[in-house]
């Protein structure tokens, strides 16, 4: 994805969901992992991945000022594009494992 993200209260494009099912397939294929997606009061999209057995959040992903931000339990990091974005994502994710 080459042009600039959407602006603010926007929804995930098609593009952009497209990308986060791959974040939805590792939460498929773990144990206890859900994900939820919802937006803001202002309209910026967002999701979480949540792991029920130790009743936390393993990540947070939201597009916010046409940038991608992923928030982890201990660190953060900011993407210019969601490909970039879920790659980054899905490194850290199976690094840590994959929730089973």
């Amino acid at each position: 994805m080459d042009q600039l993200p959407p602006g603010k209260g926007q929804e995930w494009t098609d593009e952009e969901r497209a990308q986060i099912q791959r974040l939805e397939q590792v939460c498929r294929e773990a144990t206890h992992w859900e994900m939820e997606c919802s937006h803001t009061d202002a309209g910026d999209p967002w999701c979480v991945i949540y792991d029920q057995q130790q009743h936390r959040i393993i990540l947070h992903i939201a597009r916010i000022d046409r940038r991608y931000v992923l928030v982890w339990p201990t660190r953060s990091a900011i993407a210019p594009t969601i490909d970039r974005a879920i790659h980054i994502a899905l490194a850290e994710l199976v690094s840590n494992g994959s929730g089973n």
